[in-house]
């Protein structure tokens, strides 16, 4: 049970890390990065428009995909009616539900200027 609570923390630290490295590229590329420079680097966005001033919004959409629950079945532990000792009685603890992890979506709307540099940035939920 141990080591399957140290993987689930790592998958969902791991999960994070993305996101967390996103926003921190964002927040030191303002004013620096281009919009070419962006969509080399992170692909067509799911979506453009041109607002009246002439600047450019593109926004991209990332999911990250949960874990379903489980049950996790401990293996069988033995004597707990006779003290402990060998040849005691295989006893079975309770099944245990698993809960998973669900699928998480984090949305960037990029704002580039005329010259196509990156002005500003907001990242929320999808």
């Amino acid at each position: 049970m141990k080591r399957l609570v140290i993987l689930l923390i790592a998958i969902f630290l791991a999960s994070c890390s993305a996101q967390v490295s996103r926003t921190m590229f964002l927040a030191e590329n303002v004013n620096k990065i281009t919009q070419d420079e962006i969509i080399k680097g992170w692909g067509l966005p799911q979506s453009t428009s041109t607002s009246g001033d002439g600047a450019t919004v593109l926004i991209y959409k990332y999911v990250v995909k949960g874990t379903p629950p489980s049950v996790y079945i401990p293996p069988p532990s033995y004597g707990s009616d006779v003290g402990g000792l060998p040849g005691g009685a295989a006893m079975r603890s309770q099944p245990e539900l698993v809960r998973g992890r669900p699928d998480t979506c984090r949305q960037y709307r990029l704002t580039f200027d005329r010259a196509g540099v990156l002005r500003e940035y907001q990242e929320s939920d999808c």
